[in-house]
């Protein structure tokens, strides 16, 4: 588990996949656009948060095998910033579902979960 990048990579790939499902779904199937649109919203903010909290992560790790003495923090309040950003624009916006797009803020970081596991199957970490 010294290289978390192929699991940062698996859930970005995966992200993806369910966000393009999502928008096919919303070209396709008219009765649910609100419920896709506020789902692919959640899951760009959740990506970005999860790709942040990974960089942070790394910068956390890098300073601590230096044995620096710079402070640093997770960015928590970056991330819970850009959650309820998404969360007002999804309840200003009528097109978006809002418990859509709160669901789809957890899921990347839900799907780090199978991503690891997978990979540490396949010991590609």
């Amino acid at each position: 588990m010294d290289n978390m990048t192929p699991m940062i990579s698996a859930v970005t790939r995966w992200t993806f996949v369910l966000m393009a499902g999502l928008l096919t779904g919303w070209a396709l199937h008219h009765e649910t656009r609100a419920v896709t649109l506020g789902m692919t919203l959640g899951l760009a903010a959740g990506l970005v948060n999860f790709r942040y909290l990974a960089t942070k992560v790394r910068i956390v790790t890098q300073s601590i095998a230096s044995k620096e003495g710079r402070a640093f923090s997770l960015g928590f309040v970056t991330r819970i910033s850009i959650a309820i950003l998404v969360t007002m624009f999804s309840v200003k916006i009528e097109h978006f579902s809002l418990e859509a797009t709160l669901a789809g803020l957890f899921i990347p970081q839900l799907l780090a979960i199978p991503a690891g596991i997978y990979l540490s199957i396949k010991k590609k970490m």
